[in-house]
């Protein structure tokens, strides 16, 4: 088959939850034999990659002076970029991952005669977080009424969809390559230490509620360290930690980026993953700690709790319906128990029983039984 995914921003010069699953899935169906080409953007010159993802055309983005006074950004001029590509692409069917890019799609699907799937790891609201201007809400109706398969990422989102759009989806969580987290060997990773990792830019991931927590929690394990892997800009550093008691800052190290082969050996020498983020459609963190056999503390919202059981993990109630969960006690009450499931000889194993559910080899035939039947 014949496979096109769309999407403005790719892995790795964009890591995050939605470019790490287009990649993995670009890579297990190129895998199965699939003839793949992903169509996404990236600074310089329009360039054609081939690797054991397939095929990516990576454009140049499109940018315009004032854009941002009318509110359009790339992600919005990807429809320009979309429809382009794919116009001179011979496939059997598009698989989107943002709205923009699956307009462009189920616009030339009649003409160009291939089948068109949106993935929703996430949803923009109408009256909350969609834009007037772009008309996003409207723009999201034609493609959810116009696309051949709907995927959403939990049962979360769906009934966000269905609820605000009345439309139905599939649910296919996220893929995630789980041999690919799994370091071998480690060596002694004293002292423990807590791992976060996301965008910290973003409020809702919940960075400020993680570090009133953990003053909280080193009272009860005075060794612990905390590891900050992400966006974390040096302003919001410095703004966050002048917060903490003056004892605990030296315990916090803000890792940056860092590199994507770190990642295996930082989930797998932690202690616990902490999530404390608010509406999060699915974690992709989760299954990723999970697959190092490290178990999570996440707050019991969104999408999160459709994906932890007592074996794996440990859910905080946010104590809130806001942007953030101020709920730092409950936090630190629920990393306390965390580090207790961690002591249990039993709980590696589990986490990675629990990770082969989102391996390829179970989310994989879903996403070509989805092709085959709207082919």
């Amino acid at each position: 088959m014949r496979i096109a995914f769309t999407h403005p921003y790719c892995w790795p010069f964009v890591r995050r939850g939605n470019e790490r699953n287009l990649d993995v899935m670009a890579r297990y169906l190129t895998a199965q034999g699939h003839e793949v080409v992903t169509v996404s953007t990236r600074d310089g010159p329009r360039a054609i990659e081939h690797g054991q993802a397939g095929t990516r055309i990576l454009a140049a983005p499109l940018t315009a002076p004032g854009m941002s006074l009318l509110n359009v950004d790339s992600t919005h001029t990807f429809f320009l970029v979309a429809l382009r590509e794919l116009r001179r692409l011979d496939i059997d069917v598009v698989h989107s991952l943002l709205m923009p890019d699956a307009l462009a799609a189920t616009t030339l699907a009649t003409r160009r005669r291939f089948a068109t799937v949106f993935q929703m790891n996430g949803v923009a609201l109408p009256g909350t977080s969609c834009r007037r201007f772009p008309p996003e809400a409207a723009m999201y109706r034609r493609v959810l009424h116009s696309a051949d398969g709907l995927i959403s990422c939990s049962e979360f989102v769906r009934s966000l969809v269905l609820d605000h759009f009345q439309v139905d989806s599939v649910v296919i969580p996220p893929m995630v390559d789980v041999d690919a987290f799994d370091p071998g060997p480690l060596r002694d990773t004293a002292p423990p230490y807590l791992l976060a990792a996301g965008d910290f830019t973003l409020p809702r991931k919940g960075i400020r509620v993680l570090l009133r927590a953990f003053p909280l929690v080193k009272q009860r394990r005075p060794d612990l360290l905390l590891k900050l892997s992400g966006r974390l800009p040096d302003r919001l550093v410095t703004e966050l930690v002048e917060e903490m008691p003056a004892h605990v800052r030296d315990d916090v190290r803000v890792l940056g980026l860092g590199r994507p082969e770190d990642l295996p050996r930082l989930y797998a020498g932690a202690t616990l993953l902490v999530l404390p983020a608010m509406g999060e459609p699915s974690g992709t963190v989760l299954m990723e700690a999970w697959s190092a056999g490290t178990p999570v503390v996440a707050t019991n919202h969104g999408g999160i709790p459709e994906f932890v059981n007592e074996a794996v993990g440990v859910l905080f109630d946010p104590d809130t319906q806001g942007q953030e969960t101020e709920n730092a006690a409950g936090l630190a009450e629920a990393i306390l128990r965390g580090l207790a499931l961690a002591q249990d000889p039993e709980t590696p194993a589990a986490c990675r029983r629990h990770a082969r559910r989102f391996s390829g080899s179970v989310i994989g035939p879903q996403l070509e039984a989805l092709y085959r039947r709207i082919c």
